[in-house]
């Protein structure tokens, strides 16, 4: 296999035109996902004619151009105004946005790039050596450890969360109810429509969290007013130390792994990935406090993950043909237009599809990171850019994003009813975050427990007794007391410093 990538490699640097094909891919890809909105399953959706007449390599290479540049791309939006461009970003929100607002976007910027650039590479170095034993592995979960993961990855979220669990709890339990509006996946039941045709399909990701986050985000900053923002731009380099990388390298290559394990998982993504890294970061810190105020170990986890991801969600297409998410699903749809079906015997009959693929990917984090590298001194002047100019072209945006996804008027009104709810949570301070986790994984939640309530009759004992979905319990079990023992103790040597010091005073 190595070989064959290698001659890729050396056709792709002896072919300009393909060379720069998959650089108008990756270059599209980080547009659309730095736009609030769109993403790569749009972008890919679009584009996929144009590659009916490429060679099989070059056109799934180019679609997967798309989607890493996606990825990549939400880093600038939610970095710089706290509005993610895709779901894949929104835990860097948690810490790039206060690290922009101190002062430091060039700081924020350079993280984000550099752990995109490290978690793809770890990704796609995953991808290429341990493909099908890792692919093997997802194989046999079925609906049991589905379920068990997801509660996992959600109870991690809540536990880690910042302010109180219960209203991590309540959020978790909101975003999960509001993914049972429609037609039910199973028996077609309709609920929670209220005679409404508009929510048969259910509501959609695009305006609820383009609601949740853009729209309330831009009402904020018009009730701040023109605020005078002061921004560092002194800083050598692109506001990385060579320090903080290998401070980091443990975080790096722990986000990395548990992005590509959570990429695996049909279903989960990049979304979940930021997620949890950023929650077991925080947790394996010596400093948790620091996380959500703007620390750099916050954008280290969630953007190596979810770039991570992006190969993990590869593992399963290319080696099982089965898609992990809708834009593997649309890599599908590229394979069949060329008479192709991946699976195990794709690496047997067409192995140098496979090499262009694992090149294209590699291709895209490298351009892109240069790229990125190129122009960081120049986005974060976006900030500096008057807000009445500013916020009506983010709101020409957020309108056309929320109505591109499935061209209605009423994911237009839905985004703004989501947003006047985003500032209400807000208010009172609760996270929007867990918000969005629990509804992209409500549907996957249900479909799973139906399925494995269905196959035991009702029992629930195959959770426990299943050796999989056993261990992760076990293993969950521990760690959940692990977390609650470290916050006893630490309350408890609060409280024993504060008796000090009154006794002292």
């Amino acid at each position: 296999m190595f070989e064959t990538i290698f001659a890729s490699i050396s056709s792709l640097l002896a072919t300009p035109s393909q060379l720069g094909l998959l650089c108008i891919g990756a270059l599209i890809g980080l547009f659309v996902g730095t736009l609030p909105g769109l993403n790569a399953t749009l972008a890919i959706a679009v584009l996929l004619p144009i590659t009916f007449k490429l060679e099989p390599g070059t056109a799934i290479g180019f679609l997967t151009t798309i989607y890493i540049g996606a990825i990549c791309g939400g880093l600038y939006g939610a970095a710089l105004m706290r509005i993610p461009g895709n779901a894949s970003s929104i835990a860097t929100t948690l810490d790039g946005y206060p690290l922009v607002q101190k002062g430091f976007p060039l700081k924020a910027l350079g993280t984000g790039v550099l752990a995109n650039f490290c978690g793809g590479l770890l990704g796609l170095l995953f991808l290429v050596s341990c493909a099908p034993l890792i692919a093997g592995f997802g194989l046999k979960m079925g609906p049991y450890e589905f379920v068990v993961l997801i509660l996992i990855a959600l109870l991690l979220v809540i536990l880690l969360s910042q302010g109180a669990m219960v209203k991590g709890l309540l959020m978790a339990c909101l975003g999960m109810s509001l993914s049972l509006v429609g037609i039910a996946p199973i028996d077609g039941v309709m609920r929670l429509t209220f005679g409404n045709t508009d929510l048969i399909s259910g509501l959609a990701i695009v305006p609820v969290m383009v609601g949740l986050f853009a729209v309330a985000q831009m009402v904020r900053e018009v009730h701040r007013g023109d605020t005078e923002v002061k921004l560092d731009f002194n800083l050598k380099g692109f506001g990385v130390t060579l320090s903080e990388v290998t401070g980091n390298l443990i975080n790096i290559l722990r986000s990395s792994f548990l992005g590509v394990f959570v990429g695996i998982l049909p279903g989960l993504g990049p979304a979940a990935a930021g997620m949890l890294s950023w929650a077991v970061a925080k947790q394996s810190s010596k400093t948790p406090e620091e996380f959500g105020t703007g620390t750099v170990k916050g954008v280290w986890a969630a953007e190596s993950a979810n770039n991570a991801a992006a190969g993990g969600a590869l593992f399963p297409l290319l080696t099982l043909g089965i898609p992990g998410d809708t834009v593997t699903a649309l890599l599908i749809a590229g394979f069949m237009i060329h008479g192709l079906q991946p699976g195990p015997l794709l690496f047997v009959s067409r192995p140098d599809v496979i090499a262009d693929i694992y090149v294209a990917f590699l291709f895209a984090v490298v351009a892109i990171f240069l790229f990125q590298l190129a122009t960081i001194r120049v986005v974060p002047r976006l900030l500096l850019t008057p807000k009445h100019f500013l916020l009506p072209m983010m709101l020409v945006l957020t309108v056309v994003g929320a109505y591109s996804a499935e061209n209605r008027t009423f994911d237009v009104w839905l985004m703004f009813a989501f947003g006047a709810l985003g500032l209400i949570l807000e208010r009172f301070g609760f996270s929007l975050a867990i918000l969005i986790l629990g509804f992209i994984l409500g549907p996957i939640f249900e479909v799973n427990l139906r399925r494995a309530l269905t196959f035991g009759q009702g029992d629930l004992t195959p959770f426990v007794t299943r050796p999989i979905s056993g261990t992760f319990i076990a293993v969950t079990v521990v760690a959940v007391a692990g977390i609650l023992l470290q916050r006893y103790l630490k309350q408890r040597n609060r409280a024993k410093e504060r008796r000090l010091a009154d006794s002292n005073s």
